[in-house]
């Protein structure tokens, strides 16, 4: 390998998450290629480190985070070591003592999409420990980059370049989709619909999305309007505890038969774009883990990019990209303020409307890749050639 070459590691599918394609382009200007690992992967292939996966998933917490973490870092440690590189990129901080050890005197590069925050609003001691390793920080949020640098008083050079969207490749693909085309394959009568899309996720007994004050948000707007319909896509696989959970939810709120789940799909499959065609108000709850609290998120940008009205739970983040001249805004993290929130979405169309508008003009003005990619190489630029 030659330092012609940088390497990104993430644990996240690459088909879902797109922050390394975002990094891919923005290496390539600087004349660097990349190579992709899928640090899972890395793990698979090594028998004893895919038993003490499937074990740790017996026993109680924390350990099987524990011993889910160690196996995650011994598989980077025995797979990435590959030679002198420009460059070595981690997604978040999971993974960065490894790539630490296996980069040599290579420049590590962490990309932080979240973080843990403790309910005391503190960063954990081994998370600011895997900061402190890395040469520099790229921050998808700018809440998290400040709460992090007060706190952890780094070293490293710290820059924030937020997720972002493609627009030219969603763009192509939103012109071609339908919102008949959604409601065609679902089997839907066109009737007022609100739609989330995004994973969901449990920490414990706690959920990060805040699709338990979803469903019950949409419980007070079902009483307000029998015909409104309630998509919730992308959140989990069926057959599965999370999707489980959500139907749980679903029929403790008499939400039977006008909630739709449905599975995740490829971000660009027509049927999922035409469904934001489709939604009269596109939904941004928020649950209780302070990480997600303080994060961007992708489907964030997504809702702006697709030009439709935006109902979200004010956070940090969010309010760091919107106000409420580009969204409708509930300031409480409350089931009545947030169906409130959302009924005032669908009842001002007019108002609605301009203000999708304003959120399509930001994004294009400020979150376009054509404009983050520049950002993001003179990020690795400026670590690099330090």
């Amino acid at each position: 390998m030659t330092d012609h070459h940088a390497l990104y590691v993430s644990s996240f599918p690459p088909q879902r998450y797109r922050r390394p394609l975002l990094a891919s382009r923005a290496l390539k200007l600087l004349g660097i290629k990349t190579l992709f690992y899928s640090g899972w992967s890395l793990v698979d292939k090594h028998e004893l480190l895919r038993k003490l996966v499937s074990v740790s998933g017996k026993l109680p917490k924390p350990l099987d985070w524990l011993l889910k973490d160690a196996a995650y870092e011994s598989g980077l440690y025995m797979g990435s070591r590959i030679g002198e590189l420009r460059c070595v990129i981690n997604l978040d901080t999971v993974g960065a003592y490894s790539l630490r050890k296996a980069a040599g005197k290579s420049p590590l590069i962490i990309d932080l999409q979240e973080i843990t925050i403790q309910d005391d609003g503190r960063i954990p001691f081994y998370d600011a420990q895997m900061l402190k390793m890395a040469d520099a920080v790229i921050f998808t949020s700018g809440a998290i980059k400040e709460l992090v640098n007060k706190q952890v008083k780094p070293k490293w050079k710290s820059f924030y370049v937020p997720f972002g969207i493609d627009l030219q490749s969603f763009d192509k693909a939103y012109k071609s989709s339908t919102a008949e085309l959604f409601l065609k394959k679902y089997n839907i009568t066109k009737k007022p619909m609100v739609c989330y899309t995004g994973a969901a996720y449990l920490w414990g007994d706690r959920e990060g999305q805040g699709l338990d004050l979803l469903i019950k948000s949409a419980a007070k707007i079902a009483k307000n309007n029998a015909d409104v319909r309630i998509v919730i896509q992308g959140a989990a696989q069926p057959n599965t505890y999370m999707w489980a959970w959500l139907q749980t939810r679903i029929k403790r709120n008499n939400l039977e038969g006008k909630v739709l789940l449905i599975p995740p799909t490829n971000p660009f499959d027509p049927a999922r774009l035409g469904m934001f065609k489709a939604s009269d108000v596109l939904l941004l709850p928020i649950g209780d883990i302070l990480g997600t609290y303080y994060s961007e998120q992708q489907k964030l940008f997504e809702y702006m990019a697709s030009q439709r009205p935006i109902a979200m739970v004010a956070t940090p983040a969010r309010l760091h990209v919107l106000n409420k001249n580009s969204a409708f805004i509930s300031w409480r993290r409350d089931p009545d303020e947030f169906a409130s929130t959302i009924i005032e979405a669908m009842e001002k169309p007019e108002e609605a409307v301009e203000k999708a508008v304003n959120a399509r003009r930001i994004v294009e003005e400020k979150y376009d890749w054509k404009i983050l990619v520049h950002s993001y190489a003179a990020a690795v630029a400026s670590t690099i050639d330090a």
